[in-house]
């Protein structure tokens, strides 16, 4: 299985060995940009308001109940273009998918932290 974001599907993979990939095929569609920077790309809007833009019609919980927006769909590559880069350069045939209706994601844990609450009176960082 191949999974690309929480708003696309797995990706159910038959592997298929070349010379040039030498029988590797991806674990995941990879990020865009960093998790800070995806975080700092989002700088000014609410968190709550980037969260729900991004997950209309999904289920997706946050373990810690903080929501974690560096782990929304817009901070990994576009999962068309993975697909496409697979088929290019013989990386796997896709046999079958796995939709999503829902996700569970640690989330943003470092909110709660035990430190951060020391470090800044009890106020969470970023919220």
């Amino acid at each position: 299985p191949i999974p690309l974001n929480m708003s696309e599907p797995v990706l159910i993979v038959r592997g298929q060995t070349t010379a040039e990939n030498l029988g590797f095929a991806p674990h995941g569609a990879g990020r865009n940009i960093s998790r800070s920077g995806h975080i700092r790309k989002h700088t000014g809007r609410a968190v709550r308001e980037v969260f729900e833009s991004e997950t209309k019609g999904l289920d997706v919980r946050f373990f810690s109940k903080n929501v974690d927006i560096s782990e929304l769909p817009s901070a990994y590559k576009n999962a068309a273009a993975v697909q496409e880069q697979m088929k290019t350069f013989g990386l796997g045939e896709v046999v079958d998918e796995i939709l999503p209706y829902g996700c569970i994601m640690a989330g943003d844990w470092k909110v709660d932290a035990p430190w951060r609450k020391k470090e800044n009176n009890g106020s969470a960082v970023g919220n």
